[in-house]
This record gives structure tokens, sequence and C-alpha cells, in this order.
């Protein structure tokens, strides 16, 4: 019996099936943009909107950053239990039932650029907002949604502010 004092090279069930989910919810945007295309871009790409629109996206890419860092990491911390001893494993399906939680959260915010983006598409009838719209919105799940180790020890923190350890960079091999 080999004892190892490093976290598992494998990630967790939970993580895999999480960055599954997502890579399937980031690959909606491109090709909502692309059927868009064939809506909007009537004589190819189109005018550039007027600048309000434009703004408004950008202002809905700025709201959603904002949430996403100040507020979209932040949950309640994990309680010492003093009735009933609970195993790492149950800890750690409980912290990552909260950071995919979390996660579908942020991933609602940072979508919610790229739908204002295409309903002020059909108000200006352009093109180009979808794009902005895709080209905010992309980024801004991939920086914030997306279950990486920058967001997951971002959540954990927030998870072991109470000293009880969140296992969501895996638990150490036996």
């Amino acid at each position: 019996m080999s004892t190892s004092s490093t976290p598992s090279s494998t990630p967790p069930a939970a993580q895999q099936s999480l960055t599954v989910t997502c890579a399937a919810m980031a690959g909606a945007i491109p090709m909502i943009t692309l059927v868009l295309w064939f809506v909007l871009a009537t004589d190819g790409i189109g005018e550039f909107p007027a600048t309000w629109a434009p703004l408004v996206v950008l202002a809905a890419a700025a709201a959603a950053y904002s949430f996403c860092e100040l507020a979209g990491f932040r949950t309640p911390a994990l309680e010492h239990s003093a009735h009933s001893a609970r195993s790492a494993a149950e800890i750690e399906a409980e912290s990552w039932r909260r950071f995919t939680a979390s996660t579908f959260t942020r991933f609602a915010v940072c979508e919610g650029v790229f739908l204002v983006s295409v309903a002020l598409a059909f108000v200006v009838q352009s093109f180009w907002v979808v794009l902005i719209g895709a080209v905010l919105a992309l980024p801004l799940f991939f920086l914030e949604v997306w279950p990486n180790a920058r967001n997951q020890q971002r959540f954990a923190a927030s998870l072991e502010s109470r000293g009880v350890p969140s296992y969501l960079g895996g638990r150490l091999q036996d």
C-alpha cells in the first residue's frame, strides 16, 4: 500500500461532467451567431448600427463581469458538524453541488450579454450587434464560468473560509 501526498491526477467525475456541460453551453453562442447571420446579414455583414446599441451591449458585459467578480464566487462557508462526522467524499460532493449551481448562475449572467445583443440586433436590424455580443460574451464565459483552476480556487476560498476543506481541487490519495 503506497501513500501519496499529492492530489489525484484525474479530475473528479463532477468536474468532468461540468466541463462537458460548459463546453456544450459555450458552443451555443457561435451556433446562434451563425444562424442569426442568415437572418440579419442579408447583404453581407451590413452597416454598423447607431452607437447606442453596441454601448448597451458593452454596458451589459461590464455589469456581468462586475457581478461575477464581486458576487459570483461567494457562497456560505462549509460548517463543522458536531453532530455527525461527514466523510471527505460527502464534503467534496456538497462542494461540487454548490460550485455547479454557482457556475450555472454565472453562466446565466454571462449569457445574458449575448441575449441582450440578439434582442438589440433585431431592434436596429444589424448583425454587427450580434457579433459584438458574441465577441464580449465568449471571453467573459471562459473567464468567469469555465470550471478551471482559477474559478475552483476562488469558489473553494469562499467554501473554506471557516477552515473546512472543500476538496474541489481533489482529495489526497490513500
